[in-house]
């Protein structure tokens, strides 16, 4: 496997992109075609069901200016599977007012085909 913790600061990226195009680009470099994205309350087949749900996230958190997302270095992974934290940290102050987990399996090609997402606080 490539380098790990660039794969979550490349993911933790993706969830900060303002341009729809680019955000777009970077899921399909990031995901495979029918990669599934699942939370506790919801799920995403596919880059256009998850370019919908990372765009809402990015409105809700990140376009107000209020939050970004950011990779903790980290990962860590073996026969196809990586995880790895992320936190959500207030851009005014740097303070970290939450942490996620994901745990993500990946292709022969190196892009995500799983991804099970955690809030830990």
């Amino acid at each position: 496997m490539n380098d790990l913790n660039d794969l979550a600061r490349r993911y933790a990226a993706v969830w900060n992109e303002p341009d729809p195009a680019v955000r777009r680009e970077s899921i399909a470099r990031l995901f495979a075609p029918d990669a599934a994205h699942y939370t506790p309350s919801m799920e995403a087949h596919g880059h256009a069901e998850l370019e919908e749900r990372i765009a809402t996230s990015y409105d809700k958190w990140v376009a107000p200016g209020t939050y970004v997302f950011r990779a903790v270095e980290n990962a860590n992974g073996h026969h196809g599977a990586v995880r790895f934290n992320w936190e959500m940290v207030r851009t005014a102050s740097g303070e970290v007012d939450s942490v996620g987990f994901d745990f993500l399996t990946l292709g022969e090609d190196g892009r995500i085909r799983t991804d099970h997402q955690f809030i830990e606080s």
